[in-house]
């Protein structure tokens, strides 16, 4: 359509140009040459057609080829436009100071239809701010020159409303059809550059607020060990700018009475405390300069400082002028306007009269619109009765103090701490003077010190603080409303074993859903807090019973049974609990824990995974395990501990091969004390290694003396404790006692507990490595009742298994005990290792655990424990009567 406006009326034209030309032609010049040279003037007629037919035909080829240039470039131009038509780019095309083409998104940019664009038309200068008309208008004309220019710059706009936007443009030169045009796009910065515009503004006013206030910024960086400053503080210093400032130089410029402050403070900043000093610095040229500094470090969520900040002041010229101010009749004025806190002077209807500078930036007004401000309106209305009340004693002479909240001109509180005092000239009252200091921050920080002092760092439940606190309030509850309280005291069991072997993060994630479940089983009122490493506490308020307890804890129980998915594995713990309720178990807070605490101490050492309400039985326990506990040294040291020894057959040669070591403990006020109820409180005080090195070296010595009296075929074994494996030098330590008692290494066997085979732990198996080499036995007591395994039992390489009483009773008539046994001794045999069946009492239970071939039999069918003269008769009669089970079978004969 547009060739045809430009190319159809000149064509028409010249045609009719020609028309004429020819009809002219022929009436006048071809006629007379006709008659001139008596020649047809119809061949004059046809040359002339010729000659007017090729400039026609060559005319109109270039018409051609022109409507095909313009056809191509409409072509280009299209495509440009469908691929920007539905997007949200912001594009033109330019060319002779019009826009030939504009994106939707780029006409919505600038509030105008894209008809109004076209139309007007609407040029670059219509949208871009006057200060850039040039510099755009050069860059277009350069690019279309060829010349090399900025792929992108920033300019300012206008749209059709009027509001100016800030522009990334990005132009570049383009050919369409060999045309060239200019084909850009527009970048909206405008949010961009009023955020840049108000940051810089922002620190421009931080910076001079400083350097007003005569305040010098300095950041530590404690990752990095990383101390920068302000530039004021290198001019206080005389320090050039260049040079990177640490803690060691400032430390070196501290008057040497004063270092002691600063690295005291230091220590103090890495706990996250907001830490004040005033301290003296030594300059170069010798002058002291007295500094106020306001210090405190941010620490991670793992409580490790990471960054240190803190402003520094030069309090020195304040501090001289303060004692001169003192001999003189201006230090109230000096007071007043250097006080680093907010200054008031009242008159005596409560009117302010004069406000310090400190007083503006608290509050936010100007001068001048403090000055016109009544005191109540500032101050929040639940702090306006005291106020109005306080004001009233100042102005009876009395100086008062309050802490208050007051309004900033924005709208939000400020806590401050309000000092007032009278002004009194010649004993009258004047007026009033209003010291403010501003302690929202410190009431920010006593929050978070709040927080963390009343709240466990790991599961964010309240800890033993905050749980006295709500104990109290909920007994005085109980008290007035005849109520009753319940208190749930819980340990998680196997928590230790989850952080020996799998590490503390398991630990703590274990906590941490351990807590979330017994969560969900409670009510809303009820408490949970969490008083140490695998302890919480539930305090359930306002009962009525018993009961209401009780169910609690069976629930937590159910909670804990699906057993508890961390990082995708599955573990299995359980929950020890103890009860005591309030009244029923005292009003004391800490006598209703401890007897709760008891409670639960019964069922872990029980059965676990269960609960127990306390009874007064378990005081009289408690009173027990501690004589017990507390008499083990002294008993050892007075001859208190003896030992028993329980003879061990060998099946194939009927003699007695070994005797078993068992510990005895006569206390003089409990009497004989079962090793069941001793040995654990041993192990758990740690005296079990005493008691350990002196079992072994009575048991090498009973054995040297039967060795002296022609017993040598006769080895003692003597149970050893896991903590005693602990030791570094156990080895080493049997090996002085057999060399002293000159004992061949294989006559001691070592019987260690079943729980040693899961233990990877490398100092307990070079110990064992140690004592294998030394040719010392090694054998596993109580095999089958715990959680062992076989990998780990061929492993340690073992030399005797002993399989516990509980799988040889009743056989053979027990038939799925006489399965297992039969089983086990064939699997410890094809192990190469000897088997011991323990707790052989009847002659049927021998019989068959002989027939099963065990190698040797131990029990009250074979010997009851003897004291040692016992066992030297015993041992004497069998070598008399020959072996001992032939002996018995003679004596069961001798019976039918």
């Amino acid at each position: 359509m547009q060739w045809s406006t430009n190319y159809t009326y000149p064509v028409l034209f010249i045609y009719f140009l020609m028309m004429f030309l020819t009809i002219f032609l022929d009436h006048i010049i071809i006629h007379n040459l006709s008659l001139a040279l008596n020649i047809p003037s119809w061949i004059f007629q046809l040359i002339l057609m010729v000659m007017s037919i090729i400039p026609l035909y060559i005319f109109l080829e270039y018409v051609k080829k022109q409507q095909l240039k313009y056809f191509g470039y409409q072509v280009e131009i299209e495509k440009y436009k469908l691929t920007l038509e539905n997007s949200t780019i912001a594009a033109f095309i330019y060319k002779d100071n019009a826009f030939l083409y504009v994106s939707p998104a780029f006409a919505e940019l600038f509030g105008y239809t894209r008809k109004e664009i076209y139309e007007k038309p609407i040029t670059s200068y219509d949208l871009l701010s006057e200060e850039y008309h040039e510099k755009v208008s050069m860059n277009v004309k350069d690019r279309l020159d060829g010349k090399k220019v900025s792929s992108h710059y920033q300019v300012k706009a206008k749209r059709k409303d009027g509001i100016e936007l800030y522009l990334d443009l990005y132009p570049s030169l383009q050919a369409f059809n060999g045309k060239k045009v200019v084909v850009g796009s527009v970048v909206n910065v405008t949010e961009k550059r009023q955020i840049q515009n108000e940051l810089e503004k922002s620190e421009k006013v931080l910076s001079q607020a400083q350097k007003i206030a005569g305040i010098l910024y300095w950041e530590f960086d404690n990752v990095n060990n990383k101390l920068t400053w302000s530039p004021q503080t290198y001019k206080l210093f005389g320090l050039s700018p260049n040079i990177n400032p640490t803690f060691e130089y400032l430390l070196s410029k501290v008057h040497s009475e004063d270092r002691d402050t600063l690295i005291n403070s230091r220590e103090k900043e890495i706990t996250g405390e907001n830490v004040t000093n005033i301290y003296r610095i030594i300059l170069d040229d010798g002058s002291i300069r007295t500094l106020h500094s306001i210090s405190q470090c941010l620490l991670d969520d793992n409580g490790r400082p990471i960054q240190t900040i803190g402003t520094m002041q030069d309090i020195t010229d304040r501090l001289v002028e303060e004692n001169k101010l003192e001999l003189t009749e201006n230090r109230y004025k000096s007071l007043f306007d250097n006080n680093l806190d907010s200054v008031f002077s009242l008159d005596l209807e409560g009117n302010i009269i004069t406000v310090n500078e400190m007083a503006i930036r608290t509050f936010g007004y100007s001068r001048e619109e403090m000055i016109q401000q009544y005191p109540l309106d500032l101050i929040a209305p639940e702090f306006r009765n005291g106020a109005e009340q306080l004001f009233v004693q100042v102005l009876s002479g009395k100086p008062q103090r309050i802490q208050i909240q007051a309004f900033h001109k924005e709208g939000r509180r400020v806590d401050l701490d309000v000092t007032v005092m009278p002004i009194i000239v010649k004993s009258f009252v004047t007026g009033v003077f209003c010291i403010s200091k501003d302690v929202t921050k410190q009431k920010e920080h006593m929050k978070t010190i709040e927080q963390l002092a009343y709240n466990d760092y790991l599961t964010g439940l309240p800890n033993r603080r905050k749980l006295l606190e709500l104990m109290h309030s909920h007994i005085q509850e109980a008290k007035n409303h005849g109520s009753m309280m319940g208190i749930l005291y819980i340990d998680l069991d196997r928590l230790k074993f989850i952080n020996d072997n799998l590490g503390h993060d398991f630990g703590d994630a274990m906590i941490i859903e351990a807590g979330n479940r017994i969560l969900s089983c409670i009510r809303n009122e009820d408490t949970l807090a969490r008083v140490g490493g695998d302890e919480f506490v539930l305090i359930i308020p306002n009962i009525s019973e018993f009961d209401i307890t009780i169910n609690i804890a069976k629930r937590i129980i159910e909670a804990f049974k699906p057993g508890f998915y961390l990082e995708e594995k599955l573990f299995r713990t359980t929950a020890s609990m103890g009860i005591s309720v309030f009244p029923t178990h005292g009003e004391d807070i800490n006598e209703l824990l401890r007897k709760a605490d008891k409670a639960m101490y019964y069922v872990k050492t029980r059965k676990k995974n269960d609960y127990k309400v306390f009874e007064d039985s378990m005081v009289e326990q408690e009173e027990r395990k501690f004589l017990i506990q507390n008499s083990i040294v002294s008993s050892l040291s007075n001859g208190d501990f003896f030992l028993e020894y329980q003879p061990r057959i060998d099946v194939k040669t009927g003699k007695t091969s070994t005797f078993e070591s068992l510990l005895r403990w006569k206390h003089p006020d409990l009497g004989l004390i079962n090793p069941e109820e001793f040995i654990p409180l041993a192990e758990e005080s740690g005296d079990i290694v005493l008691i350990g090195e002196w079992v072994l070296n009575e048991s090498l010595r009973t054995l040297k003396h039967l060795h002296l009296i022609g017993n040598t075929d006769v080895r003692v074994s003597v149970n050893v404790s896991v903590k005693q494996l602990y030791q570094s030098t156990l080895d080493q330590a049997i090996n002085n006692m057999l060399q002293r008692y000159k004992l061949p290494p294989r006559t001691l066997e070592l019987e260690l507990t079943e729980s040693i085979l899961i233990s990877d732990e490398q100092k307990i198996l070079d110990i064992l490595t140690n004592l294998k080499s030394l040719g010392v036995l090694l054998s596993i007591d109580d095999f089958g009742t715990g959680n062992s395994s076989i990998t780990y039992l061929k492993k340690l390489n073992m030399d005797i298994i002993k399989i516990d009483r509980s799988y040889v009773k009743g056989v053979p008539e027990a038939k799925e005990n006489a399965a297992i046994t039969s089983a086990m001794i064939n699997l410890i045999h094809d192990l190469n290792m000897k088997v011991v069946c323990e707790g052989i009492e009847t002659e049927e239970e021998c019989q068959f655990i002989m027939d099963k071939g065990s190698d040797e039999i131990q029990g009250f069918y074979v010997s009851y424990p003897l004291v040692k003269n016992d066992l030297f008769q015993y041992l004497q009669r069998e070598a008399i009567n020959g072996p001992r089970l032939q002996y018995q079978s003679k004596k069961l004969g001798n019976r039918g």
